[in-house]
């Protein structure tokens, strides 16, 4: 395969419909040249003016072989392309039958030629010397030319449909060793090879930030998120319901679009979950529809026993309290006051329910309500949670595809999961970064650090990190540490789209952000659960700061 940079195009290329026919010659390229050939793509080099404009002299491709020269290529998509000598025009017929100006072809391609030969004896990593230099441009879709279309377009320089598809290296092979030679003509050698590395492939690399990376990989996301909806409609004739799956199934998006539909369907449903600011998320993005109720398990507790008047004793102490009193208090507003009662109830994190919950949870439904469960499927951390809700007669779906975290961040994740298997479908991704401190005051210097970077360096927005750690003490002491800063941040509570969410992973759990600097200081990250859940929250870049000896043993999976 030949040598390709940018070794893969950017998902931003690659959807792109102005870009449709540069995409099919970059994946020809790469199919039939051997590694001898090494292809530029132009348009990451050479980029675009201050209004988004392509800059006037670029090509699309240049291939550069060591004993042969350089090529330029010039591509044009549409399923027609002609030139009407009267007005000096190029144009181009779209598949719909549309008919575009587009610039001359050959004068693009033979004037990159220029241009870049210009730039190499510029160059100091080039000794200048007179090597073999082509052009040619390339109509993935239209037909061949009878014959020359001008004196300086000859037919040969043109790639049409018939040998683009058929014979793309032999039309490549023979445009680059095309015509006489003088005497003082050199290999462009490795050395020159090396030169248009330099000179092309490195503003590329640089162009390619963090922040780039995380943009396609959420689009990538965004495809993949639809799919995961199907699977209700394989519960929509199930009553009673228990969806299980791995971090990154998509349990919570679910969730959210089975209680969008069902409200939608006029039906009265609740969407509950233990968790705090999961609820305040929860709240957030489904506030104000009607028929929906959007509250925490025990907000919940409390609304219900004030709307019979039922009083909640004051002398007992929290765990009572959360453990015992609440929940019981919901369980007895609902036999008093049925209409209180809704047509379908969804809860998220079920794992985290008690086992008293579940009886005032089941009393919270009419009769031959619905009910959906989505619980983590991890039996390594949350077997007795499994156990415990099957007394409730739901019928238990799997959910088996990671359909949120990259390929790289669901293995690491998966060092702490074991139950059904999950599939990642997601791209690769980046890999999981490991920055080592030794000490505390290290380990948040060192993450106020990546923080700084991935904003001011890597050009990731800052509603799309968050900056989690194992311990309230960690997240005072970088809260201290940025005192003063521009970066705008939040917690996990009120989660503000545009800030940097600063909190503790047990506070984070059902959320995600598309970038996470996790901070593990001493050996708190020993429980299972909570090494699971930090490193399945983020999406796309994952940064672990440790000691080295926690960062082994979290490598290991404990």
């Amino acid at each position: 395969m030949a040598v390709l940079w940018p070794k893969k195009l950017p998902r931003s290329i690659v959807d792109d419909p102005r870009r449709k026919a540069e995409v099919r010659v970059y994946d020809r390229l790469a199919e039939v040249l051997d590694d001898s050939f090494h292809v530029f793509y132009s348009s990451p080099w050479l980029g675009t003016d201050r209004l988004g404009n392509e800059k006037d002299g670029e090509c699309d491709f240049l291939i550069a072989h060591p004993e042969h020269g350089i090529l330029t290529i010039e591509v044009k998509g549409g399923r027609e392309i002609s030139f009407d000598p009267m007005d000096g025009q190029w144009r181009s017929t779209d598949h719909g039958g549309f008919v575009h100006k587009i610039k001359d072809p050959v004068a693009q391609a033979r004037s990159a030629k220029h241009e870049i030969l210009k730039k190499m004896n510029n160059s100091k990593k080039w000794p200048s010397r007179f090597i073999h230099a082509v052009h040619g441009v390339i109509f993935p879709s239209a037909g061949s030319p009878s014959g020359a279309l001008g004196a300086d377009r000859p037919a040969e320089i043109f790639c049409c449909s018939r040998q683009f598809h058929g014979d793309l290296k032999g039309w490549v092979t023979s445009r680059i060793k095309a015509g006489s030679r003088p005497d003082n003509c050199e290999p462009l050698g490795r050395d020159g090879i090396s030169a248009l590395e330099s000179l092309l492939a490195r503003p590329f690399t640089l162009s390619f930030s963090i922040g780039t990376e995380l943009a396609d990989t959420e689009a990538i996301f965004r495809v993949l998120e639809p799919l995961q909806y199907q699977i209700l409609e394989v519960i929509e004739d199930i009553p009673r319901a228990l969806l299980q799956g791995g971090a990154g199934t998509g349990k919570t998006i679910v969730a959210m679009e089975e209680a969008l539909r069902s409200a939608r369907a006029g039906r009265k449903t609740l969407l509950t979950c233990f968790n705090k600011p999961l609820a305040n998320y929860f709240e957030r993005r489904l506030s104000g529809i009607e028929h929906l109720s959007v509250a925490g398990f025990h907000t919940l507790c409390g609304w219900a026993s004030h709307q019979v008047g039922i009083s909640i004793p004051s002398d007992i102490n929290d765990v009572s309290l959360y453990e015992n009193s609440l929940p019981n208090a919901l369980c007895d507003a609902m036999e008093q006051k049925p209409s209180l009662r809704w047509e379908t109830v969804i809860v998220d994190e079920g794992q985290d329910f008690l086992d008293e919950w579940w009886i005032a949870l089941d009393a919270c439904l009419v009769p031959d309500g619905r009910i959906r469960v989505f619980m983590d499927s991890n039996q390594r951390v949350y077997q007795r949670s499994a156990d415990r809700v099957c007394d409730f007669s739901l019928v238990p779906v799997r959910l088996s595809r990671n359909l949120r975290n990259t390929k790289n961040i669901h293995k690491a994740a998966s060092a702490y999961y074991s139950g059904p298997e999950i599939f990642a479908d997601g791209p690769d991704g980046l890999e999981v970064s490991w920055v080592s401190a030794e000490d505390s005051a290290t380990m948040i210097e060192s993450a106020y650090r990546e923080l700084r970077k991935l904003i001011f360096k890597e050009d990731v927005a800052p509603g799309d990190i968050a900056v989690l750690a194992n311990s309230p003490a960690v997240i005072e002491s970088f809260l201290e540490k940025t005192i003063g800063t521009n970066i705008p941040l939040t917690d996990a509570d009120t989660m503000t789209l545009e800030d940097v969410v600063v909190d503790t992973v047990r506070r984070f759990k059902g959320l995600e952000r598309s970038a996470v600097v996790l901070v593990v200081d001493g050996d708190e990250m020993g429980r299972r659960e909570l090494a699971y859940v930090a490193f399945s929250r983020a999406r796309a870049y994952l940064c672990v700061v440790s000691s080295s000896a926690v960062a082994d043993e979290l490598l290991k999976g404990f």
